[in-house]
């Protein structure tokens, strides 16, 4: 490879990468040039949206990601739907290279099941999760789709079907056939609570 082919190369991981904003320490990058033009593949994708006051609505994750253009073409896609109160990725424990890849409990599972996950420290913060096993991300209007088997998770309902379209920014989520759902009803939904201080009156002076 030639000097002015290698410049423009690592010329367009530079912007790449600040495109997308994404890219922990460590994340491996694997880049191949095709006939039609070039496209590379980030393995161990994270890309972290947040709104206009600064706090994170989702993380969107996958195990590759080969991007052209504004598509993001994701392998094990995942979307991390985050409950609003965090402004920074470092304040999440994220999905990191050395992390396995979760999987979606089955539909009706029992609750000490549904506890684990939730209790996860890569879960703590979520208000939901989205699973597929392939998906489109388009970063230009920040929508998921895909038209694989889709597997949505929360606290108070749970969802399979046959794609899905994930308008991230209305936190819309579309279903598109074969849909099956548990619900669970308000005194029943799983609650994952920190234990409450002790209120305890030993120590006191009488």
């Amino acid at each position: 490879m030639g000097l002015r082919a290698r410049k423009i190369h690592a010329l367009s991981l530079l912007i790449l990468t600040a495109a997308l904003c994404c890219l922990r320490p460590g994340t491996p990058i694997s880049a191949q040039d095709i006939s039609s033009g070039s496209y590379t593949v980030l393995k161990r994708y994270i890309y972290p949206r947040y709104n206009g006051d600064s706090e994170i609505q989702y993380l969107v994750y996958g195990a590759t990601a080969i991007n052209k253009g504004s598509l993001i073409y994701l392998t094990t896609p995942m979307i991390d739907i985050v409950d609003g109160s965090y402004t920074s990725i470092r304040q999440i424990d994220t999905i990191d290279a050395k992390d396995p890849y979760p999987a979606p409990y089955k539909l009706g599972s029992e609750e000490k099941i549904l506890r684990r996950f939730w209790t996860s420290t890569h879960h703590k913060h979520s208000q939901a999760w989205i699973f597929a096993e392939k998906a489109t991300f388009d970063k230009s209007t920040n929508i998921l789709t895909s038209d694989d088997p889709a597997y949505f998770r929360s606290r108070q309902l749970d969802a399979d079907g046959i794609g899905f379209d994930a308008f991230n920014d209305r936190k819309f989520i579309h279903i598109r056939s074969n849909v099956r759902v548990v619900l669970r009803l308000r005194e029943k939904a799983l609650k994952i609570e920190e234990p409450a201080p002790s209120t305890s009156n030993k120590g006191d002076k009488q």
